[in-house]
């Protein structure tokens, strides 16, 4: 039977619920209507049916990253859910496919995505571009933590709080490479707490909003404690907020026991704590991205404004056939432009790149793997200009 690709309508909500738990879910939960609702418009949901019945669906968020201290548009993939006696017929890879074409008709000139199989998003055109630094943390360790040096007030967020919370979280954000710019959905269901499914707390100083804690709690591990805690945003304009917050977490020992929350190397909280405190969570997960139009997502990010640097490329995109062929790539001016024509004396999959724009893969690595070819020191040491930059993480699972 044919497989067919359309977007969903209002009467499939609950057949697109159900097969999401039966690919990702050991004990389905039910259908929730409000929350469903609350999340991606129907317009950015895709289903693939064969005859009446949908055998696959995916959902791709409105949101931006962060590379260059510049929003770039990008589509956030998730939900990708194939039925079992579906899978190895191509299903997901048509889905991706016309997802990929939609974003370019949006503008979303990347896309990114938290892999399940690294090989099916590989060889449709994402590369490993960023890391989740997930860290566990034993609470004890944080109740010696000091207090605010000033005055610090923190309160539950409210509904009326959202639009100063995505200022503050623009403006932390915006340096942070691979960090994401929240869409209008996104926003809404992870910056504010919601009763009975996540809390969320705002710090205050001298009348502005300068911190957010959002947090989530799930049955203990093991018999530590109560419950163990999921942080699902952490975000400080400076120290004194950062501690503020950190102190409602260590308030709950030891009624809890670990906390689980997302941060880099860079932030504040491992100075604070011993390194045996703070340590690297299980999971390990990077994303992914791919350059749904090259042209384009090379346009939207920033560089370094003392950075000059040209190389010719060739580009392979088996999948976005409008990215493939010989391109010049100039930086100049904390500006970047990728124009058809040129030599293509470096040859590299769109992937490559991917992971070369948002600053992850070297490009003398790649070289050495083989994995880009055709390049000379100086093209090489090129790219490595234009890219240059600290690892990009995201704080953001989605």
């Amino acid at each position: 039977m044919a497989l067919q690709v359309r977007t969903a309508r209002d009467d499939d909500r609950q057949a697109l619920h159900d097969l999401s738990q039966l690919a990702f879910a050991a004990r389905p939960a039910p259908y929730d209507d409000a929350n469903d609702r609350g999340a991606n418009p129907l317009d950015r949901r895709l289903l693939a049916t064969e005859g009446e019945r949908i055998v696959g669906r995916l959902a791709v968020w409105e949101l931006g990253q962060w590379f260059g201290g510049r929003r770039v548009p990008m589509g956030g993939v998730s939900g990708v859910a194939v039925a079992p006696d579906a899978r190895g017929r191509g299903v997901a890879s048509t889905l991706v496919h016309e997802a990929i074409r939609a974003m370019r008709d949006r503008g979303e000139v990347v896309s990114s995505l938290y892999p399940m199989n690294h090989t099916l998003y590989r060889r449709n055109g994402w590369e490993v571009a960023g890391s989740y630094p997930e860290q566990r943390l034993d609470l004890r360790a944080l109740t010696p933590l000091p207090r605010p040096d000033g005055q610090v007030d923190v309160r539950p967020t409210t509904e009326a709080d959202l639009p100063a919370i995505r200022e503050l979280h623009e403006a932390v954000s915006r340096e942070e490479p691979g960090n994401l710019s929240h869409g209008p959905e996104f926003g809404a269901r992870r910056l504010l707490g919601h009763p009975g499914i996540q809390e969320g707390y705002v710090a205050e100083a001298n009348g502005r909003l300068t911190g957010l804690l959002v947090a989530s709690r799930t049955d203990p591990a093991d018999d530590r404690g109560f419950y163990t805690i999921t942080v699902l945003q952490l975000l400080a304009v400076d120290l004194a907020s950062e501690l503020a917050l950190l102190r409602v977490l260590a308030a709950q020992y030891p009624v809890a026991g670990t906390v689980t929350l997302v941060t880099p190397p860079q932030s504040a909280l491992p100075t604070l704590v011993g390194e045996r405190d703070l340590r690297p969570a299980d999971r390990g997960w990077c994303w992914m991205t791919r350059l749904v139009d090259a042209a384009g997502a090379i346009a939207a990010r920033g560089y370094a404004p003392d950075v000059t640097a040209e190389v010719h490329l060739h580009l392979d995109d088996p999948v976005a056939r409008w990215n493939t062929g010989p391109h010049v790539l100039r930086v100049k001016d904390g500006a970047g432009h990728l124009e058809p024509g040129g030599r293509g004396d470096v040859r590299l999959g769109i992937g490559r790149l991917a992971s070369l724009y948002t600053g992850w893969a070297s490009p003398h690595r790649l070289a050495r793997l083989g994995l880009v070819t055709g390049a000379d020191a100086a093209d090489l040491a090129a790219l490595d200009r234009m890219f240059a930059g600290r690892l990009p993480w995201s704080r953001d699972f989605f």
